[in-house]
């Protein structure tokens, strides 16, 4: 599956780790007679760690105690695990890949989209539009293998224990007729019954709110129980995935000027349910004509 965000995550404890014991990836490779590039790989995410490397590599490091053993065998484990995206592994890109490793795993989710409905509260024929609206060529079976892909992740939406989603969502994306009226009727039908969940919060950012926290880019916050959150930009170009204080504070930040600057939730039901009808009086006037 190449690299992972939790085999990352792993070697990045373990880094910190032996820089706590104030070795060098050399002298650890020396003492359990490894290379250095394997204690580099293993470090950077690259490699799986196999459970008797990470054992002594945990007992060099002074890490004795049996629950903080098994609290790093478990977190090997979850890193060498495939996910069930392994079944179209072919047509997601390691970096989409880490992102649904990603928002499988979160507690909650705070986004931000500017454009386009976010994924989590797409209809699958609205998933088809956005899909094919870009300018690439698809490889035959290869739209309904990313909209298939986009209706599994939505299924975190029903767990028992629910991740809390909220999104905050630009006026412009609503409005947009993406697929058509009747597609996007559907979509903002559907986006009005999400709503209903506990778990999920709805905003719209509208248009009279003018320059806003988010007017550069639509990103994504993965928090979680007990690993630090994890920040999200996508573009036509790929994936980018930050975990640094700074970064982090800087998009929770402008996330919580967001919340500030959008409708209320029940305002944005409301306002929803004011594009419907505009909408359907626009589809009506079209059919008429």
């Amino acid at each position: 599956m190449g690299q992972t965000i939790r085999s990352r995550r792993l070697g990045s404890d373990l880094r910190q780790l032996r820089n706590k014991a104030q070795l060098t990836a050399l002298q650890v490779g020396n003492e359990l007679g490894f290379s250095q590039a394997k204690v580099s790989r293993i470090e950077k995410g690259e490699v799986r760690v196999a459970r008797t490397d990470l054992k002594a590599m945990l007992a060099l490091y002074g890490i004795t105690d049996d629950d903080q053993v098994s609290a790093f065998i478990e977190a090997a484990k979850d890193a060498k695990s495939q996910g069930w995206w392994i079944a179209y592994e072919d047509a997601l890109p390691r970096e989409y890949r880490d992102y649904i490793a990603l928002e499988g795993t979160a507690a909650s989710i705070r986004t931000f989209e500017g454009m386009i409905v976010p994924g989590l509260m797409q209809t699958p024929e609205y998933m088809q539009s956005i899909i094919t609206a870009g300018p690439a060529v698809l490889p035959p079976g290869h739209v309904d293998s990313l909209i298939k892909v986009r209706q599994e992740r939505q299924t975190i939406l029903d767990d028992e224990h629910p991740p809390k989603l909220w999104a905050i969502v630009a006026e412009g994306a609503i409005r947009q007729a993406v697929g058509g009226y009747g597609v996007m009727l559907d979509q903002l039908h559907h986006m009005a019954r999400l709503t209903e969940r506990s778990n999920i919060t709805l905003q719209v950012l509208p248009f009279e709110a003018g320059a806003h926290a988010g007017v550069q880019s639509s990103f994504v916050l993965f928090d979680f129980p007990t690993d630090p959150s994890i920040a999200c930009v996508a573009n036509l170009t790929g994936t980018l995935f930050m975990d640094q204080p700074g970064q982090l504070e800087a998009f929770s930040d402008a996330f919580d000027n967001l919340r500030a600057s959008a409708l209320s939730p029940a305002d944005s039901l409301t306002r929803i349910h004011d594009v419907i009808e505009d909408m359907r009086g626009r589809q009506d006037q079209r059919k008429q004509s």
